[in-house]
């Protein structure tokens, strides 16, 4: 038996391992079906990646890198980085790679989840933690003639680095995040490049910049370091303000997303098509400095409108027409939670028989984005309502970790047996933030993933990392009930 589980060795699985060992719980064990650490960075390659959060705020505040060579870092940077960082905390020893767990079911008897692997095997844990992410199984749109193409086709997050592109057609399907960086680099080699866009995003610059060497050794001292991260903070909190509708925030947004567009393109008829219908925020902002650039080559067709066919040879859209491709790269985001055959990440079972995904299908709350009653030993990085809309992952994932190793030594030094999150306790605080979200951009008329079928945001926090982190540092010992080994 080791005292804690962590399900996934990513950022979220390595903010909790460095917790753990500055709580003073050394016994952990991280699972990861991969065969090395960082999680989507470590999977995800595809041409153009980067972060869309300055390098200095995407990353450990308990492991700070002074050597970023961008202001935004490329994917490659960020997952050599996730590796070091699980070095230096000697977490890729309590790492079993390659390894998947397939189920989780907590004996209530023994006060241990006990872990079902893909090879058989099992394992028992005092407390698992969930750090899965939910960035994991690529979502390919439901279209037809997916067998008929005769072409090469795939997910960006799955790139085929064995096809070439230069000098064939290639269709882009999709407009958000990942298409914003693979669309100007396939527009490097590609000799014609369509991007099916069905709905048009809000687009602002990245303003990036290479660090020289003076100023990667200034970053070494802690001092510029922290006031480098207070600046970018404070640039980052914009978008916070127009997540709450504030109107001077929100049309400042507008018109840096304007000027980013019309710096780059002059024909008014894709201006109008690449300008969204709703207000920033509502969906997803995005950031790039090449995107629009890239749009405006001659050889890169923008078509508004989502795709319905794929045919031997081509592309249809929703307007009829069929556009010749070569080959088709689909940038359409990922399905929350899953692996790719569609099954959960982990069968999560509770001591009713219930399994966290059902309970979550009933109704999508959480305590501080952490616990779930009836779920006792249990915790999620990142989970409903658990992460921040305007900032970096690692700092989300940071502020729960702290939490979860605190309640963790709790339970090893009181000997409980069980530490469980309070219904009341969990439905008051849920009551609370879900007025607040219900007046935030995310209840906007716009097609975004961040609403669960009743209409309530579920992915987002409504307030600051500041309030996150009080919050999450403050929760009363008896928001939690427990119950001590033995009785």
């Amino acid at each position: 038996m080791t005292t804690v589980g962590v399900l996934g060795a990513g950022v979220a699985g390595i903010a909790v391992g460095m917790a753990m060992r500055s709580a003073g719980v050394d016994d952990v064990v991280l699972y990861d079906r991969n065969d090395d650490v960082g999680g989507l960075w470590h999977t995800t390659d595809y041409p153009g990646l980067r972060c869309d959060i300055p390098s200095h705020l995407f990353s450990y505040t308990a492991d700070p890198n002074a050597a970023w060579s961008h202001r935004y870092a490329t994917g490659e940077e960020i997952a050599a980085y996730l590796r070091e960082c699980a070095d230096r905390w000697g977490l890729r020893e309590r790492t079993r790679f390659a390894t998947t767990v397939e189920r989780a079911r907590f004996d209530e008897s023994a006060g241990m989840w006990e872990l079902e692997l893909a090879d058989g095997t099992t394992a028992r844990h005092r407390v698992l933690v969930s750090a899965t992410g939910g960035l994991t199984a690529p979502s390919i749109p439901r279209v037809s003639g997916l067998d008929v193409f005769e072409g090469p086709w795939w997910h960006a997050s799955r790139w085929r680095h064995d096809v070439a592109l230069e000098g064939r057609s290639v269709a882009v399907v999709g407009s958000a995040a990942s298409a914003v960086q693979v669309v100007p680099a396939v527009a490097e080699v590609a000799a014609a490049v369509t991007v099916y866009a069905r709905t048009p995003n809000w687009v602002v610059p990245r303003d990036d910049a290479a660090y020289d060497e003076t100023t990667r050794e200034a970053f070494g001292d802690d001092a510029e370091r922290r006031r480098h991260w207070r600046t970018l903070y404070r640039e980052s909190l914009l978008w916070h303000r127009v997540f709450d509708r504030r109107p001077d925030a929100v049309e400042e947004l507008r018109r840096i997303a304007l000027g980013n567009m019309h710096r780059h393109i002059d024909d008014p008829l894709l201006c109008a098509a690449l300008t969204p219908d709703f207000d920033p925020g509502c969906k997803r902002i995005l950031v790039s400095d090449d995107y629009y650039p890239a749009l405006a080559r001659p050889h890169v067709r923008l078509v508004p409108h989502e795709v319905t066919a794929l045919t031997g040879s081509g592309v249809v859209d929703a307007s009829g027409g069929e556009t010749p491709a070569d080959v088709v790269v689909f940038c359409t985001g990922y399905r929350l939670g899953a692996r790719d055959d569609g099954r959960p990440n982990v069968d999560v079972v509770a001591p009713d028989g219930r399994s966290f995904r059902s309970a979550m299908a009933a109704r999508q709350e959480a305590y501080l984005g952490v616990a779930v009653p009836g779920f006792p030993n249990y915790f999620v990085v990142g989970g409903v309502n658990g992460s921040s809309g305007y900032g970096p992952f690692f700092l989300t994932a940071e502020i729960a970790a702290e939490l979860i190793a605190r309640q963790t030594v709790r339970v090893v030094t009181e000997g409980l047996r069980t530490l469980e999150v309070r219904p009341d306790v969990t439905e008051r605080y849920n009551v609370e933030i879900q007025r607040r979200l219900g007046r935030m951009s995310w209840t906007g008329d716009c097609p975004n993933f961040y609403r669960d079928a009743t209409g309530r945001i579920v992915s987002f926090f409504p307030g600051t990392f500041g309030e996150l982190r009080r919050r999450c540092r403050t929760a009363p010992a008896d928001d939690f009930v427990v119950t001590v080994a033995g009785r």
